[in-house]
Parts: C-alpha cells; structure tokens; sequence
C-alpha cells in the first residue's frame, strides 16, 4: 500500500483541488443516496452507477459531506474496444451521426475491415438552420435565447405560432434560462434529470407555444411527436445553446426536428465565455488570420474602395461620417471572412481530429496493453483452479477416485485479485512493451502465489489475514486459525482489533472444557488489546470528523449531514463492539476467579 500511496499522491491531491473547481448541476448532481456523475456534454445521462476513480469521487463527498465511499482497485479489465474486436470483421450496424471523416478514419483504423456506406434518407429532409451567433456576455446570451424562443412561440403575419426545443449544456444553465423566461413563456417544461419521471413530457405531442428546455437527454434518441398546428407553422424550432463537444452531437441535437420529412429549424446561439479557453484563444487567432488574409489579398475593385475610404476617413472631421466610414471598411475588410460560429465550428473540428489521433496512438495501445494483462493473469487464475483440482483427488483404500474439496478459499482469491488490482495500479507503465510487462506479473504473481500457499498476504494488507483465519476455523483447523490471526496482531497491533478478538475466541473453542488458567490469561490479554485497538479506531473517527466540520463554512451547527450519519454508524457499531468485548472480559475474569472453563458459542 505504501507503493500505491507513492504511485497515485500527486493525482490525489491535483484532484483534491479539481474537487473544488467542480460545482453541482453541472459536472455532478447530488441525489439522496450521494454524489451522482453527469455526462453533461455527450449525452446528458445522470450516471448512477458510474463513480470517479483516482479519489476524485470521495473528495466531492467531503465537499458535500456526503457518505464516503470507498475506493476500489480495477482488478477486471475488459474495454468496449476490446470487446467488439473480438468480433473481427463481422461487425454490422447503422449510425444517424457516424460523424465526419476523421470519426470515420478512427473507427475503420480501430476495427480493422470494416467498411462504411452513407445511405440516402427516404424522405428529403426539410431542415432550415438560421445562421449562428457568438455573443461575448452570459447575460447577453440568456438574452438572445429568451428573445429568440418568445419570437417563436408568437404568430407572425407569415405563420403561426411555434413549439421550442432548448438545449442547454449542464443542468443549472437549463435552470438559469428557465427562469429567465419567466411568464414569458407559460407553457414550458423541463427535462433536466433521467433520475425523474420524464413520461409526461413526451405523452403527447407537442402543441403550439409550448417549450421543453433540456440538456443533451432530449439530444440524442428522443422522437418529439408535434401537432399539425406546428407543422403548418415551420415545425419545431431546436435552439442549441452551446457549441457541442464535436459534430455527431451537434447533428444528434438538430436531429429532434425536420424528422421524416417534416419541416423545422435549428440556431445554435453560443456564448464564448462557456468555451474552454485554449478553444477561445484559437478562434481568436483563427479570426486575426483571416482579418490579415482579407487585407493582403483583396481585389483590385476592393483595393480602390479601401485607398477612397482611407483617405475620406482621414479628411473628415465628422463624428457621423467618421462612424459611417469605419463600419464600409470593416464591411470592406470582412466581406470574405467567415462567421463566427464557423470559425468556432472549424476549430472545434481540427480539435476533434487531433484528439482522435492522440486517442490512436496513445489510449488504444495502453487499453490493449491492459487487456493483454488482464488475460495473463485470467491464465494465471486457471492455474491455480487446476492445480486445486488435481490436489483434490486422492486414492481411496479400494482404490477409487475421490475427489475432495479443495478449492481455493474466496479469500485467497480476493487476495490474489486486489493483488493484481494493485499491481496493475503501481507496476504499469506505459513506455515499458508488453513482453516486459508480462514477465513482470508472472514473476510477481509467482511470488504471490508463493505466499499464499505458506499462508501469508501476498499484500501488506493485514485484513487478509484474518479472513484467512476465519476461513480455517470454518473448516475445524483451529492451530492454523490461531497462528494466522497471530500474524495479523503481529503486523501491525494498533489496528488489529478483530484478529485479537477472533483469536481470544479461537483459543478458548480449542481447549473447551480443558481450558487452564494460562489459556484464560491469554484470552483476557487479547481482548484488552482488542479494546485498545477499538479505543483507537473511535479516536480516528472523532478527529477525522472534527476537522472535515472545521474545512465546511457556514455549516449550520444543527444540521445532521449524511457525513454525520455515516460517522456515527460507525461508531455505534464500535461501540456495540466495546460493549461485547467489555461483557466478555468479565464472565472471562468471573470464570478465572471461579476456577471454572467457559462456554463459547458463536452467534449472528
């Protein structure tokens, strides 16, 4: 563990501060039974059993004073990519957003032999996309999406009113421009979380001036069914309210109206400050060479407009025509440059392409590293299944098989599993090739195998030990029971209160009604140390939730939070355990003083 400490301290605490960062309803929601991950900028989905690892998770249930959970090793690795290669080239399927040439490439490089075809729709697709903005200001662009969703929603002397989509990022954006629209919009609804009953939203078919605001789960695989009435008026208008992580998205988001054959529209209406800031700064540099590009290549027309209105510009003295002029040369100057959303889009394709082929030549390999692993030590696994077996059979006097159960414990197995789990999370690198990251597990798993036939923790964990010795005294081997409960006191005494307690127990059962006043002695001592260990184990408890209360600000003292709750059932089963050591202890000193044996008896 000390190598795990080691190998994963600086990722720790880079996500300690990560947490921080983070903020609800938008990277995560936190329901009742704690701290839920949100794919907000794919697909939308609260992700209920998905769990951060790297302790990025449990530090935002210390932020929230959640419940913690714990944190686990991968010890079975079989990726979605490593899954459908196994199929070779029989694989089949159809995708309404394969995306563009890049995602293509990617998936035709990934699986090798696979083909793809665009297929026609049957019905043309009647789709009108007005033109995109880019606005500078948050409050500008709640602005503009409550402006252009009311313009929508009313009639004008060309067509009827019209039912919205709005898409929206993260769940509190959704929030922050439904309130924005206020009594603007009376009939509008809100399908923010997979968690909540959605079915009423898509009961029926949507009708004239009503509004659903969404995040990206109303983007993909949603079938919104409108009235004839909208479909007369233009169909459903889609506002996208941020520039979706890569073209697939986009396309799936516009793919909610102008379906089968019915008309629509979409606008994608951006503010830059949501954007990351290295995507910032490339639109910015990509607007500054095509600004310099329109003035070093303009033609010789525009050349003779833009030498006339310098030279006015510089003789006038007006404000007026000042201002008029300006606005012809930069009308001038940007005549052939390109919008700002298609520059924004542009860049945001180049930035998928480079990703994509990071994501070949860097995270494939490493997934198939791991997955080659994870089939040696699947292998490895066998072994010891198969060598169980052939131990298992053995002669009888008349000379017959009979085979035995001798099948390895779940306790050896989980040991030699979170072996591995730890050994891919400290051992593995990169840079080294897979003949030399397999020689290392063999030979590291030789040596825990080694181990655990002597009846050692292939780990510095000390809690195998007692599951070990749990193990054997379920069978009836209670010297082999004793010494391994021995061995985790031996480990590491401050924290052994269950092999101490198990051991007192063990020790009395194997002497019964022959029990001498030194086995009394020794039982008394290791319940004392069993006490000791559980005072410990409290103390720990008690500072930990001292100083995780000194770190929250304006935490109402009254206030039971879950982080509470989960302290203090931990600590009424110490104390549950306290008690039954204490009673223990006394029928133990009450036999000694008596000179009598005691009775030992295990219940649940």
């Amino acid at each position: 563990f000390s190598d795990l400490v080691k190998s994963k301290l600086k990722v720790w605490i880079a996500n300690a501060f990560h947490a921080k960062t983070m903020t609800t309803d938008h990277e995560y929601i936190i329901e009742t039974h704690g701290i839920v991950p949100v794919d907000y900028s794919c697909t939308g989905v609260v992700e209920n059993y998905m769990k951060w690892s790297d302790g990025l998770h449990q530090f935002l249930e210390m932020k929230h004073q959640g419940k913690l959970s714990d944190m686990t090793a991968i010890t079975n690795f079989m990726s979605n990519v490593g899954l459908l290669q196994k199929y070779g080239n029989q694989i089949y399927g159809m995708s309404g957003t394969l995306g563009q040439q890049a995602e293509t490439e990617t998936l035709q490089k990934i699986y090798e032999g696979i083909k793809t075809c665009q297929i026609p729709s049957f019905k043309r697709r009647k789709l009108f996309e007005v033109e995109g903005l880019v606005v500078k200001d948050e409050e500008e662009w709640i602005k503009k999406i409550c402006n252009v969703v009311t313009g929508q929603t009313r009639p004008t002397p060309y067509r009827g009113p019209r039912a919205v989509l709005v898409i929206c990022e993260t769940i509190n954006r959704a929030k922050a421009v439904h309130r924005a629209l206020g009594d603007k919009v009376p009939n509008k609804k809100c399908y923010i979380n997979n968690n909540m009953d959605n079915n009423g939203i898509f009961a029926t078919k949507l009708t004239t001036e009503e509004v659903i605001i969404a995040t990206n789960l109303a983007g993909r695989g949603t079938d919104l069914q409108v009235s004839d009435e909208v479909k007369t008026a233009g169909g459903l208008f889609v506002v996208q309210t941020f520039l979706p992580k890569n073209a697939r998205v986009e396309a799936q988001a516009f793919g909610r109206t102008a379906r089968q054959g019915s008309p629509g529209s979409a606008q994608l209406i951006v503010c830059s400050k949501h954007l990351s800031e290295p995507l910032q700064l490339l639109i910015l540099t990509k607007k500054l060479l095509a600004f310099l590009e329109n003035i070093l290549d303009v033609t010789s027309l525009h050349q003779k407009m833009f030498v006339m209105q310098l030279r006015l510009y510089q003789r006038s003295h007006s404000a007026e025509k000042a201002k008029a002029m300006s606005l012809e040369l930069s009308h001038i100057l940007s005549e052939k440059s390109k919008s700002d959303i298609q520059i924004a889009k542009e860049v945001r394709d180049e930035s998928v392409a480079e990703e994509l082929s990071s994501y070949l030549t860097g995270v494939i390999p490493k997934i198939k590293k791991k997955e080659e692993l994870f089939t040696q030590y699947l292998d490895i696994l066998d072994e010891v299944y198969i060598e169980s077996e052939s131990k298992s059979l053995h002669l009888s006097p008349k000379g017959n098989s009979i085979r035995s159960n001798n099948k390895p414990t779940a306790s050896e197995v989980s040991a030699l599993n979170e072996f591995w789990g730890m050994w891919l999370l400290t051992s593995f690198d990169q840079k080294d090739s897979i003949t030399d990251l397999k020689s290392s597990l063999r030979r590291d798993l030789i040596i825990a195998r080694e181990k655990l036939k002597k009846g050692e923790s292939p780990s510095s964990n000390l809690h195998h030990y007692t599951a070990f010795g749990n193990d054997l005294r379920e069978k009836g081997n209670l010297p082999e029971s004793i010494r391994m409960y021995s061995k985790a006191t031996e480990a590491d005494p401050c924290w052994a209160a269950i092999a101490y307690y198990n051991r007192a127990f063990t020790s009395l059962i194997q002497q019964n009604s022959q029990q001498d006043w030194g086995c009394i002695k020794q039982a008394l001592e290791d319940l004392q140390n069993a006490l000791k260990s559980v005072d410990l184990y409290c103390e720990q408890l008690e500072v930990t939730h001292r100083y995780s209360k000194a770190e929250i600000e304006d935490l109402r003292s009254d206030l039971i939070t879950r982080f509470d709750g989960h302290i203090m059932a931990r600590y009424r089963v110490l104390l549950f355990f306290k008690e039954n050591i204490k009673e223990a202890i006394k029928k133990l000193d009450r036999a000694r003083d008596m000179g009598r044996n005691v009775k030992v008896e295990k219940k649940l």
